[in-house]
């Protein structure tokens, strides 16, 4: 066996034994009252030291949030909202991109995102592939139904994508 399949082999048996994260990725909030300056930016502050944040990006001219998630976070989309309630902004929809799997719960899908909290879905998307997936949608909060996310793009997760041992771009030294 050669250097260079034992490489690609070691990088194999690496990439397949690491445990599979999932999480929320990106949040994109629309909020009503960003036009407060001094308001906006104390909630942001706020949003940006929820344990998992990596940043937070107003975008007053579009009435929205941006706020970007760390790797291997626990945050949910409930505790954001919540946070932002807080400092009296009311949130809308959110568009959201988390990676996770999809299965049922008591007869409903919904979206694990293996950290100890779910995405209800407003219905089964039409592909539901199978391990660690990255999926976009809408999510909408009703005081009777809670959070429902319709699902929007499903696909595998870019990050679990094993690259082609044939390629020189990971190590160009072999």
């Amino acid at each position: 066996m050669n250097l260079r399949r034992l490489s690609s082999a070691a990088f194999l048996s690496l990439a397949m034994a690491a445990p599979a994260s999932a999480e929320l990725r990106q949040v994109r909030l629309n909020a009503q009252g960003l036009d407060c300056a001094s308001c906006a930016r104390a909630m942001s502050n706020a949003v940006k030291k929820i344990d998992g944040v990596e940043s937070v990006e107003l975008l007053a001219e579009k009435s929205s949030v941006e706020i970007r998630l760390r790797a291997d976070n626990r945050v949910t989309l409930e505790r954001i909202r919540r946070e932002m309630r807080a400092f009296g902004f009311q949130t809308t929809d959110a568009e959201i991109t988390a990676k996770g799997t999809l299965i049922e719960q008591d007869g409903k899908p919904v979206f694990d995102l293996l950290n100890g909290s779910v995405l209800e879905l407003a219905g089964k998307p039409p592909s539901s592939p199978a391990g660690v997936v990255e999926m976009t949608g809408t999510s909408k909060f009703d005081e009777q139904t809670g959070e429902r996310v319709t699902v929007k793009r499903i696909g595998p997760n870019p990050s679990s994508l094993v690259p082609d041992p044939e390629s020189r771009i990971l190590n160009p030294y072999l």
